[in-house]
């Protein structure tokens, strides 16, 4: 997503008072829609809170509104959208990993310089988290994002979101420009690399991404965002 095609959101803070640090709330939507310039509804969501340490996955066709919710999470929407209703957050800063890793980065810019200007993290920091999605090679780390391959470019904007250190990371299809062995390995990574405190939603259409990560699982259909409980979550709600 580039700058010159968003716009920011004003951004209400979240109250925590009163809630138990494993319920702390990172964001919440209340009546949110997203409407073009002609008035049509490309999304909806009436109530939706995200707790922090919660991984969250979002399924639904391709145009289905996954990107756009995504987008509503982050605050930020293409020119010409109108976003109405309510969003509120705790998050002071939000990761976001792009469906291809070379999105995330200036294309001519050296990765760990620019790891370096965007997250102000030290170069030995930047080494340790480089070496921990697996790229350990000293002479990736002077390579321009370009010259990199398609999982290594992937591999790297995990590493930027997390150095980041934010509460909440975003995912928007990050698996789907990989093969299946890069693909596996982009999920283990989101998994050790996003900490117990932080929250982690992935949009994907991939049934294998939805299974390895959703602990809690978010379909939009037409734009319409809906909770899909298991059986027995429905039992115990019922009860």
């Amino acid at each position: 997503m580039s700058s010159d095609i968003i716009q920011p959101a004003r951004v209400h803070p979240v109250a925590a008072e009163g809630r138990a640090s494993e319920d702390l709330l990172v964001l919440s939507l209340r009546d949110a829609e997203v409407r073009a310039a002609d008035g049509r509804t490309l999304l909806r969501a009436v109530s939706l809170d995200v707790l922090a340490g919660q991984r969250i996955v979002v399924t639904g066709p391709s145009g289905s509104g996954k990107s756009l919710l995504l987008s509503t999470l982050m605050g930020r929407w293409p020119v010409g959208l109108r976003f109405t209703g309510e969003r509120a957050t705790s998050a002071d800063r939000i990761g976001f990993v792009p469906q291809r890793g070379l999105d995330a980065f200036h294309p001519l810019i050296p990765l760990a310089r620019q790891l370096r200007l965007v997250t102000g993290a030290t170069p030995g920091r930047i080494v340790q988290v480089l070496e921990s999605v697996g790229l350990d090679d000293p002479g990736l780390h002077r390579r321009r994002p370009t010259e990199l391959s398609g999982g290594q470019a992937q591999r790297a904007s995990v590493a930027l979101a997390a150095l980041t250190n934010a509460p909440l990371i975003l995912a928007d299809e990050p698996t789907s420009a990989l093969d299946h062995e890069s693909r596996d390995q982009t999920l283990r990574l989101l998994e050790e690399i996003v900490g117990p405190q932080q929250t982690l939603v992935v949009a994907t259409h991939d049934t294998a991404v939805a299974r390895a990560l959703g602990a809690r699982h978010l379909v939009v259909s037409d734009g319409v965002v809906t909770e899909l409980f298991s059986r027995a979550e429905r039992d115990s709600g019922a009860r």
